[in-house]
C-alpha cells in the first residue's frame, strides 16, 4: 500500500514539474513577441505618420493630413499632394477640387471634372496632378477626402495658385501697344425674346423633364467660332409644395433636382449639342439628354432636372456639355461644372 503511495507521488511530482516548464516557456515567448511588437509600435509605419521618399507627413492628432509639393506653380508644372490619415486601408481616398471658369487638373494626362471625387487607393499616399489656367492667375482650392466602411468621412483642404505667364504677358504687351485701333461700326442689337422647350429625358424614367428658357440677343457670324459655358445655378429638391428648393442636404426619399445654364460666349450659333449628367442615384449612371436646339452668340439656356433613388451619403451631380468635342470652340475648359449633394439616410 505504501509502495503504491509512492508511486503516485511520484507521478504527480513530474507532471507539476513538466506544467511549470511548459508555464516558464510561454512566459517567456510572450515576452519576446512584446519585446518585438513594442519598436513597431512607435515606428513610422504607423498610421500616425506616412513616408514617401524620404519626406514625412505629420499626423499629429487630426484624423487626415494633406501637403502640397508647391504651394505657386505655372500653368502646365506637375505638383504632387502627399497626405496621411488616421483610416485603414479598407476605406476609400479621393481627390477633388472646386470649378474655376478657365482652369482643370489632369492626372496620367486624362481631364478631370470638377466638384466630383476623383478615386485613390487606399493603400497611396501620394498623387501627382498637373494643373491647367486659362487664366493670368487662379486660386485652386482642392481636397484629399477619407471615407471609412461606415461611410464617415473626414477631409483635408489645400489651395494651390497657379499663374499662367503667358496670359499675363500677353495682357501687359496689349496695355502697352502704342496705337489703338478706330472703332468699327455699331451693329444694332435684336430685342431679346424668350421660348420655353420641354423634352422628356430618353435615359431612363428616373430623371424629370429638361425645361430651358432661350434668350436670342443678336445674329450670327458665320466665320466665327461658339463657345458653350456651363455653370451651375442650384442644387436641392422638390418640397411638398412642388416647388423647388434650394439646398445641400436632402432627405432619402425626396425629389432631387439641380438647375444650370449653359450659354454661348462665342460670335457663332453653337449648332445642335447634348449633354451628360452623372446623377446622384443608384448605381451612378450617366444620363444622356436629346439633341438640344442651337444656342446664338449670347444665347443661354437653363435646363432645369429632377432624379428620384437617391443614395445616402455626398454625391456630386455633374454636368458635361459637348462631352466629345464635337463642336468647334474658342475653349473646351468651362464645358463642365457640377456640385455636391448629402443624402441623409432617412
Amino acid at each position: 500500500m505504501s509502495a503504491q503511495k509512492d508511486k503516485s507521488s511520484t507521478v504527480k511530482n513530474v507532471i507539476a514539474i513538466v506544467a511549470f516548464a511548459l508555464l516558464l516557456l510561454v512566459g517567456i515567448w510572450s515576452a519576446v513577441q512584446v519585446i518585438m511588437f513594442v519598436p513597431r509600435l512607435f515606428s513610422d509605419t504607423g498610421v500616425a505618420t506616412q513616408r514617401d521618399a524620404g519626406n514625412e507627413v505629420e499626423l499629429g492628432d487630426r484624423d487626415i493630413v494633406a501637403r502640397l509639393s508647391k504651394e505657386t506653380v505655372q500653368s502646365g508644372e506637375p505638383v504632387t499632394i502627399e497626405w496621411a490619415h488616421s483610416g485603414t486601408s479598407d476605406g476609400v481616398l479621393s481627390f477633388s477640387y472646386a470649378c474655376k471658369e478657365g482652369f482643370y487638373f489632369q492626372i496620367d494626362g486624362r481631364t478631370v471634372a470638377c466638384n466630383a471625387p476623383y478615386n485613390i487607393l487606399a493603400t497611396d499616399s501620394s498623387l501627382e496632378v498637373v494643373p491647367l489656367s486659362a487664366k493670368a492667375s487662379v486660386e485652386a482650392p482642392l481636397a484629399i477626402t477619407y471615407t471609412n466602411p461606415q461611410g464617415e468621412s473626414v477631409r483635408d483642404t489645400q489651395t494651390l495658385t497657379v499663374n499662367n505667364f503667358s496670359i499675363a504677358k500677353d495682357t501687359i504687351d496689349e496695355a502697352n501697344e502704342d496705337t489703338v485701333a478706330a472703332p468699327g461700326p455699331i451693329e444694332p442689337v435684336q430685342p431679346s425674346t424668350a421660348t420655353t422647350v420641354t423634352n422628356e429625358p430618353v435615359a431612363t424614367v428616373t430623371p424629370r423633364p429638361v425645361v430651358r428658357t432661350v434668350r436670342i440677343p443678336r445674329t450670327s457670324n458665320p466665320y466665327g467660332t461658339s463657345d458653350l459655358a456651363t455653370e451651375m445655378v442650384a442644387i436641392g429638391d422638390i418640397n411638398r409644395f412642388g416647388e423647388f428648393e434650394a439646398k445641400g442636404v436632402v432627405r432619402l426619399y425626396a425629389r432631387g433636382a439641380a438647375k444650370f445654364k449653359v450659354t454661348n460666349l462665342g460670335d457663332k450659333q453653337s449648332g445642335s449639342w447634348y449633354f451628360l449628367a452623372n446623377l446622384p442615384t443608384q448605381g451612378g449612371y450617366p444620363f444622356t439628354s436629346q439633341i438640344q436646339p442651337s444656342l446664338m452668340p449670347g444665347a443661354s439656356a437653363e435646363i432645369f432636372m429632377t432624379f428620384d433613388q437617391l443614395v445616402p451619403g455626398i454625391y456630386p451631380f455633374t454636368v458635361h456639355v459637348d462631352p466629345f468635342n464635337q463642336i468647334q470652340e474658342l475653349s473646351e475648359l468651362n464645358n463642365t461644372t457640377g456640385l455636391n449633394i448629402t443624402v441623409l439616410n432617412y
